[in-house]
């Protein structure tokens, strides 16, 4: 019936009792463990002066309170429903209900059933009894729906009888975790693994966490089962060691988990009880609301775990209380965007925006971002655009079994688009064209759907107007203006026609109840679907190798030719990808004509970005990448020219960008105040397009230059890593930073064991090859991100570890270490081991605490000294 549900809940066989059919009785418990109806068997079981006082010849249904669910009283099937468990009561056996104070059975439950109903409001739950002896026990009452009614006690609850059947459960080892993977859609690596509780219940076969979990939240039964999936997932972790698969797991602990006193100390235990597993290897997950319950003792509780080494991330992030004073208070390494966000950013651009907004925090808070609920290769792509390269969902792949999961890392293949734009420049122009196919296959699938009795999803127009849908607005606009030259994109046209030919076919002869034709040119409708989407890999290809061309591939092997086509990035032959992009330029002016001109002047060598007002300029340039040139003109309303200026000079972020004033004001007076507030160059209007442009290539080339010289002065031209004077402005910068936040900071020295010997031996040019091993092995150590590596001087390195306690400290500094040795570059001259080693020191400190970036320098190098002194080849840390 549409009003109500009736939902198996328990159905055991526990007890093991002799049925008699007089001794069922029926109850009706409302959500508050109350008692609101009884047949007389259980008056008798419950004690007749507190129970109902019922005619046994009386129909039980007549007994109904008619105040409750009066539109379920003529509701013959459930009538009937009811009336068939009482005759089958007597083959049912069932749980316990109810105890006397000695704690002997009383009453047992054969049945429990959930009845809701959808007018009435809340759930109330329908039980089956026996009565097995004696009810001596008298509840307390009071009077409910014109009839008494009966306290039950809170162990006899429906809520209580589920809670007794997982404690169960979690003895009897009927509780299994589940794995989804975490990858880099980047790199294509497996990054983690989200465990995932499930129940293998006997009966019911695998039931997912929403089906029990809520119930226990509030209990401290939720506290035995997060300290269960803490020891399995650790002993998972160890298993996996030792079949030479390290992946990070990160397991779900509720607020009651949370808040407990006893958390560290029982996780310390857990995690010593598992030597194999590395605390780094453990990531809990919290929901927002769990940390705002207590935000002081969360905070302590993490600081302790991370001194342990295992790392946090926020769940859900977005769909609580996030705010950056939140942010800055509860000390989270990752932050998990909700997949209610994830899956709608292709359709709603507040979702967009929304996600984008959490990668600006991320990025200024120095967190990383998984993403979840990726669904399809085209979500995945417009999350790397947005900066989120790391995802989970049942796009890479659903929850599966511990035993599967080795298996699968090894066989896993990143999305063939991801491989393909990975590292491609690409502007936010192309975006349409990439998720191309999810249009195309979204538009199908909805025509499909009506053949399983499914209302359309796609108006009259976007059905038969091949214009209309969202794939032919991009064609047909967009899409022409960019592509339109390559040859893929013009055969695209014609099977998109037949696309909607094939559709509006089959919904008319479904309509027609002509389900057999229908289903027919179903099959046709799909292969013509596999033609527009190989015809979309070709076209993304091209575009995706030559992503500078402006697509004119005239000169290019093509299909007409009969040569192979551009192959994708991914492949071995493939071309590397020109990584350098083109220069930007801001165009700021209010006519929309002097817009229009510079951009055709301009867009042919530059990416031309434009805002018709001085405050839009600067929005625009807090969000998005900064320009290598702003064209601003000077009379605007609202803001003008200078103060625009002014203000981009007055801010770090934006000072260097070089600023040309294109302005009708001529005075020699005005032209002075351009250049005293900073502008590199001042254009007349009317202005001449030769001279914009010729001038414009000047200062682009000057910036471009300029930006290599600094890039220059901060990399160590050996290692390709961070130099010394890029060390000391980041140290600097991030003890400031620590000490804004209350933060630890940690620094790493390291330098090579016996180098000299190495160069004496092997010769200078040796040496340096080595020392580029090791930075290029540094540079790829998948450290956290703010983590800063560089080139401290001769062979000795550093490392910078913002937010980082001791533990965490300690075991990068060994990963460090372990790392130069698997490069295995021989050293036939070391007392430590045949090959190139380094020795490391370890500082942690929290500025906060008191003192000064000197004295964590100071510690760490003394570090150094230490590890050296008492063998090479190892670490040594401090905690100050």
């Amino acid at each position: 019936m549409s009003n109500r549900s009736v939902l198996p809940m328990l159905h055991p066989a526990d007890l093991g009792l002799a049925l008699d059919f007089s001794r069922a009785g029926i109850m009706l418990v409302d959500a508050d463990s109350r008692i609101v109806y009884a047949n007389q068997t259980c008056s008798r079981m419950f004690g007749h002066a507190d129970g109902f006082s019922v005619d046994e010849s009386v129909d039980a249904w007549e007994m109904w309170p008619p105040q409750l669910f009066p539109s379920l009283r003529n509701d013959a099937a459930l009538h009937g429903e009811l009336q068939q468990l009482l005759r089958d009561a007597g083959q049912w056996q069932g749980r316990v209900l109810a105890r006397r104070h000695n704690g002997e059975v009383f009453g047992a439950c054969l049945s429990l059933y959930a009845l809701k109903d959808e007018q009435n409001g809340p759930n109330y739950f329908f039980a089956i009894f026996y009565d097995d002896g004696d009810a001596s026990e008298t509840l307390s009452g009071s009077g409910c729906c014109g009839a008494r009614r009966t306290e039950i006690p809170v162990q006899g609850s429906a809520r209580q009888l589920l809670l007794h059947r997982l404690a169960q459960a979690l003895t009897q080892n009927e509780l299994v975790l589940y794995y989804q993977p975490k990858v880099n859609m980047r790199t294509g690596k497996v990054v983690g693994a989200e465990a995932l509780l499930r129940w293998q219940h006997p009966e019911s076969g695998l039931l997912p966490p929403g089906d029990f979990l809520p119930q226990a939240e509030h209990d401290d039964l939720i506290v035995d089962i997060g300290n269960w999936v803490i020891r399995e997932a650790l002993a998972q972790i160890a298993i996996w060691k030792r079949q030479h698969l390290n992946v990070a797991v990160s397991v779900n602990i509720a607020a009651r988990h949370l808040q407990r006193t006893d958390f560290v100390d029982t996780l310390k235990q857990l995690l010593a009880a598992e030597p194999e597993a590395r605390p780094e290897q453990l990531e809990i997950e919290i929901l927002e609301s769990a940390a705002l319950e207590n935000t002081g003792h969360v905070q302590q509780v993490m600081d302790a775990c991370r001194e342990l080494g295992v790392s946090f991330s926020l769940d859900d992030f977005g769909t609580g209380y996030s705010s950056l004073a939140y942010l800055r208070a509860i000390p989270a390494e990752v932050l998990k965007i909700d997949r209610s966000f994830v899956n709608d950013i292709l359709d709603d651009s507040d979702d967009m925006i929304l996600v984008e907004g959490v990668m600006g925090l991320a990025k200024a808070f120095r967190r990383v971002v998984v993403a979840e609920g990726v669904e399809t290769a085209e979500h995945g792509l417009m999350l790397m655009r947005l900066g989120c390269d790391i995802a989970q969902g049942f796009g890479i792949a659903r929850p599966m079994p511990a035993a599967a999961f080795p298996t699968w890392a090894t066989q896993y293949q990143p999305d063939p688009l991801w491989s393909m734009w990975a590292d491609v420049p690409w502007e936010m122009e192309d975006f349409p064209l990439l998720v191309a196919r999810y249009d195309q296959i979204s538009w199908v699938k909805r025509v499909l759907e009506t053949l399983e009795g499914e209302e359309l999803r796609l108006s009259q127009w976007e059905l038969v107007d091949h214009h209309k849908c969202r794939f032919g607005h991009w064609y047909y606009n967009q899409g022409k203006s960019r592509y339109s030259e390559l040859p893929a994109f013009a055969e695209l046209e014609e099977t998109h026609i037949q696309i909607h030919r094939l559709g509006m076919e089959i919904v008319h002869l479904q309509a027609e109840g002509r389900q057999a034709e229908a289903r027919t040119l179903a099959e046709a409708l799909m292969e013509t679907r596999g033609k527009v989407l190989n015809l979309l890999d070709e076209l993304q290809r091209s575009v995706a190798l030559d992503p500078f061309s402006h697509h004119d591939l005239r000169a290019k092997p093509s299909r007409d030719g009969g040569e192979a086509l551009p192959q994708p990035l991914y492949a071995k032959h493939a071309p590397a990808p020109r990584k350098n992009r083109r220069p930007a330029i801001l165009v700021v002016d209010d006519t929309p004509t002097n817009i229009e001109l510079l951009a055709g002047a301009l867009s042919s060598d530059y990416t031309v970005k434009f805002a018709t007002s001085g405050a839009r300029a600067l929005e625009l340039l807090e969000k998005s990448e900064k320009p290598d040139l702003i064209l601003l003109d000077i009379m605007m309303p609202g803001m003008d020219g200078y103060e625009v200026c002014h203000r981009l000079k007055e801010n770090p972020a934006t000072r260097a960008i070089p600023v040309i004033f294109i302005t009708a004001k001529s005075e020699v007076a005005d032209q002075a105040r351009g250049f005293s507030l900073g502008a590199v160059d001042y254009i007349l209007k009317p202005f001449q397009l030769p001279l914009v442009i010729a001038r414009v290539r000047n200062q682009i080339n000057l910036k471009l230059r300029t930006d290599l010289l600094e890039a220059q002065a901060s990399i160590d031209a050996l290692t390709g890593i961070a130099n010394r004077r890029r060390f000391d402005e980041v140290l600097r910068s991030e003890w400031k930073r620590a000490t804004r936040n209350a933060m630890p900071i940690s620094l790493l020295m390291f330098d090579v064991d016996l180098f000299k010997a190495y160069n004496d031996n092997y010769g200078h040019g040796a040496g340096d090859e080595c020392l580029r091993r090791l930075g290029d092995a540094l540079q790829h150590a998948e450290l956290r991100p703010g983590d800063f590596v560089a080139r401290y001087g001769g062979e000795e390195f550093a490392l910078i570890l913002p937010s980082c306690h001791a533990t965490g400290a300690r075991a990068i500094a060994e990963r460090i270490r372990v790392i130069v040795e698997s490069l295995e570059l021989p050293h036939a001259y070391s007392q430590c081991a045949p090959v190139v080693t380094v020795s490391v020191g370890c500082a942690t400190q929290k500025p906060a605490l008191g003192g000064d970036v000197s004295a964590l320098f100071l510690a760490a190098d003394q570090a150094l000294y230490r590890a050296k002194q008492e063998g090479r080849n190892r670490v040594n840390s401090v905690l100050l």
